[in-house]
C-alpha cells in the first residue's frame, strides 16, 4: 500500500498491524536524525577597539514569575547524514539518547528566562545592586571575567544575599563552569532553603551537567515547595529521560500541560517520548499542539513525521488529531546504541585564521613574530595582546600602580602598559603649570591645572590607548596602554614579540601602536589556533600614518542624550508612582541611575574630569528620588510636586556638568 493511500484512507485493523513497524522505523529515522543535529554558537572574539562603556539591561520583570520559556530562535547548523534506518523490531537503537534527552531542553534554556537571570530584589543595598547590574552588562557582551569581578564585589557587599550568588550561579551555568555556579547555589540554597526558585535553578545547573540523580531531587524539591510549577515538572521529566525512565517522563510531561495547557515546549517533549516509546497516534497531536502554539517548532523532521502519518499533506497545512490521555507504557525501552554525533562547527571571528590546522599536540604553545609598519620594523611602543570570547586573565592579575612624571615640557615615561584598573599618578616635576587631559574613549579626563609639585591620580578602567596631551603646551604627548589582560607582549627595538608557553586553545590576537589609526589595528586582527607547536606569526601592516604621528581613539559619546534618557525615566518613573504602581518606578529609576549614568559613562567622565565627590553626589541625589518611592526611610510625606521639584534641579545639575565637561574634554589650547 502506497504513502498515498495511507494519506488518504483509514487502514483497516489488520493493514495498520502490518504497516505499523515499517512507518514506526520510517518516522524514527526521521525523527532522530533531526533530534542529532546540534547548535554550536559562532566565536565572538572582541577587538579592544569595540570595547564600551558597560550598557546594562534593567528589564521589567515577567509576570508571573515563571515564565513561559520559547525555543531558541537562532538557526540551526547544517544537519550531518542521517543514521542508517534500524531494524523494525528495534526502531529507535540507532539513537543517541543524551542528545534526544537534552537537545530541546538547551533551546529553550537559551531563551530569555535562563540567558537573562531575575531582576534581584530592590531591598538590597544600592550598591549590591549596580555591581549586579554592571556584571549582567557585562554579561550581555560576553565579558565574563570583569562580570565575575562585579559578582565577588557584590557577594562581599552582601554576603548573606541567597539573590547575589543565584544570579551569581546562573551566570556560571551559562558558561558551562558547573563547578562554579554549584558552589553559588549551594550557598544560596543554604541561606534561603525555601526560595523555589534558587532550589529550580540549581536543578537546572545539574541536568545541563547531566547528573541525573541530583537534578531529578532538586526539581522535587522544587515541587514540594510548589507543586503548580509546571516548569520543574518539565525538566524533572528530561532528568528522568538521561535515564531512560520514559514512563516517568512522559508523566512529568503531562502534569505539566495540566498546569499550562499552552506550554509549547511540553507538547514538543512529550512529541518526543512518545515517538520514542513507539506510540505515534500519541505523539502527533503535541506535535502539532506546539506548532500552533509556537511556530520554532514547525522543523522540517516534525513535518516529515505528520507528512507520514497522514496528518500533513505536501503544500498543505496540518490536519487536526485529536489529543488523548497519556497512557504508561508496561516496560521502559532497552538501552540504545549511540549515533554517530555531526562534526561541530568551527569558531571564527571573521578574520583569517593562521596556526595549524591539527589536533593539540602540546598543552602549551611558544609564539613569536616581527611587526613592521609599511615596511619598517616598529620601535618598543608596540602592544600584542591575546584575547578570548571569555576574555582571558592572568592567575593573580592585579593591577599596578603608574607614576608619569611632567618634566621639561615631556612625558617621563612617554610610554607605558598598565594592567586594567590600574591607578595612575601625575606628577608635575616641571617649573611649568600644566594641564593633562585625555580625550580617549572610555578613559577622557581632564585634571586642571597644576602647579610646580602638584600631583593627581585617576583611574583607568576601560582597555586601549589613553593618549595624553597638556592644555598648556600642545606639543607635549605621551600614551598609557590599558590592557584587558596579563596576556601581552611589548615589541622590542627590533620590532619583536614572543609569547612563552600559551594555553593551547583558539586566540585573536591584535597588535597596537600609538602610529596606527584605529581602522588599521582592527583591520589587521588575527583569529589564531595553537596546537602546541611554536608559532611564528608576523604583522605586515600597511597604513596612511607617517612615523611620528599619534592617533587616538577618542569618545564620540553625546552626553546631552545621555541626560535626556536620565530625565525621561525619572519623571516616567514619578509618573507611574503616582498611579500607585509599585515595582516599574523603581525599576525605572535605578535604570536612570545604573543604566545611562553609570552604563553610558557620564559618572565615570565627571570623576575623572572633576572628583568622585561631584559624580557621586549626583548619584545620590538620583538615588534619594528612588529611595523615596520605594518607601525607604521615608520620615516626612511625598507628593508627586515635591518628586518633580528634586527631579527638575538633578537634571538641571546634570545638564550644567555636561556642558562644563564638554569644555574640558575639547579644551581650545
Amino acid at each position: 500500500m502506497s504513502k498515498k493511500k495511507i494519506r488518504r484512507s483509514a487502514p483497516s485493523p489488520q493493514s495498520r498491524s502490518i504497516l505499523k513497524p515499517v512507518v514506526g522505523t520510517l518516522l524514527l529515522v526521521g525523527l532522530i536524525w533531526g533530534l542529532a543535529t546540534l547548535f554550536q554558537p559562532p566565536a565572538d572574539l572582541v577587538p579592544y577597539t569595540k570595547f564600551k562603556k558597560t550598557v546594562i539591561s534593567a528589564s521589567e520583570p515577567a509576570d508571573p514569575p515563571v515564565p513561559d520559556p520559547p525555543p531558541k530562535s537562532a538557526a540551526p547548523a547544517e544537519p550531518g547524514a542521517p543514521a542508517e534506518p534500524a531494524a523494525p523490531d528495534n526502531p529507535v537503537a540507532q539513537a543517541d539518547p543524551d542528545k534526544i534527552a537534552l537537545g530541546p531542553m538547551k533551546a529553550a534554556a537559551d531563551s530569555p528566562l535562563f540567558l537573562t537571570p531575575p531582576t534581584p530584589p530592590t531591598d538590597l543595598p544600592r550598591e549590591t545592586l549596580e555591581y549586579i547590574s554592571k556584571a549582567m552588562g557585562l554579561v550581555e557582551q560576553d565579558k565574563y571575567e570583569l562580570a565575575e569581578l562585579e559578582f565577588e564585589k557584590a557577594a562581599d557587599l552582601s554576603p548573606n544575599s541567597p539573590e547575589v550568588f543565584s544570579i551569581w550561579g546562573v551566570v556560571l551555568r551559562m558558561q558551562e563552569k558547573f563547578k562554579g555556579a554549584n558552589k553559588r547555589f549551594a550557598r544560596a540554597y543554604e541561606l534561603a532553603p525555601e526560595d523555589e526558585e534558587i532550589v529550580f535553578n540549581w536543578g537546572m545547573s545539574r541536568l545541563f551537567e547531566k547528573n541525573a540523580d541530583q537534578a531529578i531531587d532538586l526539581f522535587q524539591k522544587t515541587l514540594a515547595l510548589n507543586p503548580k510549577h509546571y516548569l520543574a515538572h518539565n525538566y524533572l521529566g528530561k532528568s528522568h529521560g538521561l535515564k531512560k525512565n520514559y514512563p516517568a517522563e512522559e508523566a512529568n510531561y503531562v502534569k505539566a500541560l495540566e498546569i499550562k495547557e499552552d506550554f509549547a515546549q511540553a507538547h514538543f517533549n512529550l512529541g518526543i517520548v512518545r515517538s520514542l516509546q513507539k506510540d505515534f497516534e500519541g505523539a502527533a497531536p503535541h506535535f502539532q499542539r506546539a506548532i500552533e502554539l509556537d511556530k520554532q517548532f514547525e522543523k522540517p523532521f516534525v513535518l516529515q513525521f505528520l507528512t507520514a502519518i497522514g496528518l500533513k499533506k505536501k503544500g498543505a497545512g496540518p490536519q487536526e488529531a485529536k489529543l488523548k490521555p497519556t497512557h504508561q507504557k508496561d516496560e521502559p525501552e532497552q538501552q540504545h546504541d549511540k549515533a554517530e554525533e555531526t562534526a561541530k562547527q568551527s569558531e571564527g571571528s571573521g578574520h583569517s585564521m593562521e596556526g595549524s590546522d591539527s589536533k593539540i599536540v602540546k598543552p602549551v604553545t611558544h609564539i613569536k613574530g616581527r611587526v613592521t609598519i609599511n615596511s619598517q620594523l616598529v620601535d618598543g611602543r608596540g602592544i600584542v595582546i591575546l584575547e578570548t570570547k571569555s576574555k582571558l586573565k592572568v592567575p593573580k592579575q592585579e593591577a599596578q600602580p603608574l607614576t608619569v612624571f611632567q618634566r621639561e615640557l615631556r612625558f617621563e615615561p612617554p610610554h607605558s602598559v598598565v594592567m586594567i584598573g590600574s591607578t595612575v599618578t601625575f606628577v608635575n616635576d616641571d617649573r611649568e603649570v600644566h594641564n593633562i587631559y585625555s580625550k580617549s574613549l572610555g578613559n577622557q579626563f581632564n585634571l586642571g591645572a597644576m602647579a610646580a609639585g602638584a600631583s593627581r591620580q585617576i583611574k583607568l578602567d576601560t582597555p586601549g590607548p589613553v593618549i595624553l596631551r597638556c592644555n598648556l603646551h600642545k606639543d607635549m604627548m605621551g600614551t598609557v596602554f590599558v590592557v584587558p589582560n596579563g596576556y601581552y607582549a611589548q615589541t622590542n627595538a627590533h620590532g619583536e614579540y614572543q609569547f612563552d608557553n600559551v594555553k593551547s586553545q583558539e586566540y585573536i590576537l591584535e597588535f597596537w601602536h600609538p602610529q596606527l589609526y584605529p581602522e588599521d589595528v582592527e583591520k589587521n586582527i588575527k583569529s589564531i589556533k595553537l596546537t602546541g607547536k611554536d608559532e611564528i606569526i608576523d604583522f605586515k601592516i600597511a597604513s596612511a600614518s607617517k612615523p611620528g604621528e599619534i592617533h587616538d581613539l577618542v569618545d564620540a559619546t553625546d552626553y546631552n542624550l545621555v541626560v535626556d534618557s536620565i530625565e525621561k525615566e525619572i519623571f516616567q518613573a514619578i509618573e507611574d508612582w503616582s498611579k500607585g504602581k509599585k515595582f516599574i518606578p523603581r525599576n525605572r529609576m535605578l535604570k536612570a541611575i545604573t543604566h545611562y549614568y553609570d552604563g553610558q559613562g557620564l559618572k565615570a567622565a565627571l570623576a575623572k574630569s572633576f572628583s568622585d565627590t561631584r559624580s557621586q553626589k549626583l548619584e545620590q541625589s538620583m538615588d534619594q528620588i528612588r529611595k523615596q518611592i520605594s518607601g525607604i526611610g521615608v520620615t516626612e510625606p511625598v507628593t508627586e510636586a515635591s518628586l518633580k521639584f528634586k527631579a527638575e534641579r538633578i537634571v538641571a545639575q546634570l545638564r550644567n556638568n555636561v556642558k562644563e565637561l564638554e569644555h574640558r574634554l575639547n579644551p581650545k589650547p
